[in-house]
């Protein structure tokens, strides 16, 4: 016969706890509950899982994260741009770094070359230039009325053709028209690119930004600190280098930004409660199984001779087959049970200490009978010819001898003879199948006087 097991138990004798739908083939069944392969989860592993849990910024839906709004990527783990930089930029920490041409939070605006300089407006990606300069970028200076047609425009100034001159051209008659990069009556002072478009000043022919600027004429906003030389300034913001994070790059950063499941302190994730790892993606186990075990999806498979939630308790062999509970370790077994696991049936008295306890039944010693050898034993059971009374048999009629083995003579022969293999040899004198009668011609009490003397 087998075993018909209750509902969460399994195995030949029902000892092990079972796990539901068998983890689906999906996983392992330890204590009745599913270590999970990876890429499934849930109770009986049925779910698949997603990565990182999609870091708690989406939902699974079979086993693909589906993010919140301004998160993005398989396990919802980066910030998203918004519009996806409409096709015309990068995004990098949830901004957008535009292509060359494009500008906006989401690159949807056409970009001005050189922003213009700050001496004109962007207009649908023109460049509509103040008074005073012109060019794509607004970078000349313009000369007035451009020169009449009558010259040419050197850095804002009419270079006039012969015969004509102008009240705004003081250059007449041998005045310096300078070479591209230096400036003054006499050409002798260097001139910056693009005047530092006004954003700093100009000394000895370089540019000292003002602060928030850089770059050799000042045209590029400048990023804090440098970026310390951890990342890359674009656009006035840093694009950090693999490790770090922060405006200026300066702080380091934790991998997988902890998944939102602690702090980052120098670099290293502090979990939150209930989670670990390095990056917290992992389930913590209570108590870290007490180091009596591993800690696998947040649940401890603990080492034998250990068990419980976090394996803080002694386990008992065979889990006590279900016959007894397990007190520190040690099976304390239900009436009718015994052995360290409980496996053996017990026998009635413990046998007395008279016997063995085989399969629940008493095997006694020699001397001794009865279910739990409590009894004196008598020789050989009577031979089945008597009653056992206090370890002494009580013969039947016709037996006789310590195990009543012995054919048994009537009334004993009376004392007056032997009895011999169940008859009477009687004493001389004495005769009959109890030799209680006297021979013929022989009389009183001792058969030993004959009937002639008796009558002299």
């Amino acid at each position: 016969t087998s075993c018909v097991c209750d509902p969460g138990f399994t195995g030949p004798d029902c000892s092990q706890r079972s796990c539901p739908d068998n983890c689906n083939n999906h996983g392992r069944c330890v204590n009745g509950r599913c270590v999970c392969d990876s890429g499934f989860t849930g109770p009986s592993c049925s779910d698949e899982s997603c990565p990182g849990n999609c870091n708690n910024k989406g939902r699974c839906v079979n086993g693909q994260c589906v993010c919140n709004p301004g998160f993005t990527g398989p396990d919802c783990s980066k910030k998203a741009c918004p519009n996806n930089c409409n096709g015309r930029g990068r995004c990098v920490n949830g901004k957008c770094v535009c292509d060359a041409g494009f500008t906006g939070a989401d690159c949807s605006e056409n970009s001005c070359p050189g922003n213009c300089n700050n001496k004109g407006r962007c207009v649908n990606g023109q460049c509509v230039c103040k008074a005073g300069f012109t060019g794509p970028d607004c970078s000349k200076r313009a000369c007035p009325d451009n020169c009449n047609n009558r010259g040419r425009c050197v850095n804002g100034k009419c270079v006039c053709e012969s015969g004509f001159t102008s009240a705004d051209w003081r250059c007449i008659n041998g005045e310096c028209v300078c070479d591209d990069g230096f400036n003054g009556p006499d050409c002798s002072e260097k001139t910056c690119p693009n005047d530092c478009y006004d954003r700093g000043r100009c000394v000895d022919g370089k540019c000292v930004c003002d602060s928030g600027f850089t770059g050799d004429d000042c045209s590029e906003n400048a990023c804090p600190g440098n970026c310390n030389n951890r990342g890359r300034c674009v656009n006035g913001q840093c694009v950090c280098d693999d490790g770090f994070t922060g405006e200026d790059c300066s702080e380091n950063s934790c991998p997988g930004n902890c998944n939102n499941r602690g702090r980052c302190v120098n670099g290293q994730c502090v979990c939150d409660d209930g989670f670990t790892g390095e990056d917290c993606s992992e389930n913590a186990c209570p108590g870290n199984c007490n180091n009596r075990g591993r800690c696998v999806n947040g649940q401890c498979v603990c080492n034998d001779g250990f068990t419980g939630e976090d394996c803080s308790e002694n386990a008992c062999p065979g889990n006590c087959n279900n016959r007894g509970r397990c007190v520190n370790g040690q099976c304390v077994c239900n009436d009718g049970f015994t052995g360290e696991d409980c496996s053996e049936n017990a026998c009635p008295g413990n046998c007395n200490n008279r016997g063995r306890c085989v399969d629940g039944q008493c095997v006694c010693a020699d001397g001794f009978t009865g279910e739990d050898c409590s009894k004196k034993a008598c020789p050989n059971n009577c031979s089945n010819r008597g009653k056992c009374v206090n370890g002494k048999c009580v013969c039947d009629v016709g037996f006789a001898g310590p195990d009543c083995a012995t054919k048994g003579c009537p009334s004993n022969c009376n004392n007056k003879g032997r009895c011999v293999k169940g008859r009477c040899v009687c004493r001389r004198g004495f005769t009959g199948t109890d030799c209680s009668q006297c021979e013929e011609g022989m009389t009183g009490p001792n058969c030993d006087i004959g009937e002639s003397n008796q009558e002299n």
